[in-house]
């Protein structure tokens, strides 16, 4: 029997009403997590004869363009007329729509804001913050299930896909055995983990190995080898590559290291920066310190200045953290 919490009242209120117009609204640089959970519930008010807008800032990654309706998913912005019900997910700070959770706000009654990251900055006219589940396609597949909503195989596949990349493969360690019950139930409902797994990762293009060689070739490791990171400057590497590979965790893999930075040169002043850990090291108190946020093992942010400065910076706050008393 599963043990985990019971979708909020206010929350099925919200969604379990007469169709209406509803906004999926996505972050900045949208990965799987919010483009599975959100063409899920899309899809899910669509058969209940919704009008259903999705979108974000930025257009779906090419290396996504698997996901089931994800070519539905549009660069947004500006919103036109108004909507019943805005909903984000997995997005804990409001300022990574860039500027559209205004015009969402604007434009919907209920704005519902459903995610699991500790640092969700309740930003919704409906909020719900389950920092227990690994991912917010766990939360979403209960939302559904309240809902009464039949899981598809394309529903399925998309919520799937966001619980298997937000557990980093199932590899993180705040998977639960819910984690598991919940993959299972998607995959009888017509996931198939080889082809989600085959697509995230066997896809490369024929470049793509001398790319990689050519990004790992400049990871650093601290003398003391518990810091390891890889700056990238601006066009090292094409985007397509970057948005098909988590790099970061190439550094995070080396068996010393308890803290991996990828900074990543975004043009215009700013580097994105991504902080992986192991359990020592709170990286989202680090990337919290520069704006962005996450998890403890799994956080970000973007920080304005030249790549060498920025990774310094980085790297110092990275340093203090290990040593700080625990």
């Amino acid at each position: 029997m599963s043990d985990a919490p019971r979708v909020p009242a206010d929350v099925v209120a919200a969604l379990d009403r007469a169709p209406g117009r509803a906004l999926m609204l996505g972050h900045v640089h949208p990965d799987a997590d919010v483009l599975g959970t959100l063409l899920a519930i899309g899809e899910a008010l669509q058969a209940r004869r919704w009008s259903v807008v999705a979108g974000g800032p930025h257009p779906a990654p090419g290396a996504l363009s698997f996901l089931p309706g994800v070519e539905r998913y549009e660069v947004l912005k500006t919103l036109e007329g108004a909507f019943d019900v805005a909903v984000l997910t997995d997005c804990p700070n409001p300022d990574r729509t860039e500027g559209l959770i205004d015009a969402a706000k604007r434009a919907a009654p209920v704005v519902v804001n459903i995610d699991h990251h500790p640092d969700n900055r309740r930003y919704g006219t409906v909020n719900w913050i389950d920092v227990g589940a690994a991912a917010t396609g766990e939360m979403v597949y209960r939302l559904l299930t309240a809902l009464g909503a039949p899981l598809t195989p394309s529903i399925a596949t998309n919520l799937f896909t966001a619980v298997h990349t937000d557990t980093g493969s199932f590899r993180y360690s705040n998977v639960t055995p819910e984690t598991f019950r919940i993959a299972a139930a998607l995959t009888a409902a017509g996931a198939r983990p080889d082809v989600v797994s085959a697509a995230l990762y066997e896809r490369r293009a024929p470049d793509a190995l001398r790319m990689l060689g050519e990004s790992l070739a400049r990871v650093h490791v601290s003398d003391d080898g518990r810091v390891a990171w890889l700056a990238l400057p601006a066009g090292a590497v094409p985007e397509r590559f970057i948005e098909s590979e988590e790099l970061v965790n190439y550094p995070r893999s080396i068996g010393s290291v308890k803290v991996a930075c990828l900074l990543r040169e975004l043009g215009g002043g700013r580097v994105k920066v991504s902080l992986r850990a192991k359990g020592e090291v709170d990286v989202n108190r680090i990337a919290g310190g520069f704006g962005g946020g996450g998890h403890a093992n799994a956080a970000g942010c973007t920080i304005s200045g030249p790549l060498d400065a920025v990774t310094r910076r980085v790297l110092d706050a990275v340093s203090a953290a290990l040593a700080a008393p625990r």
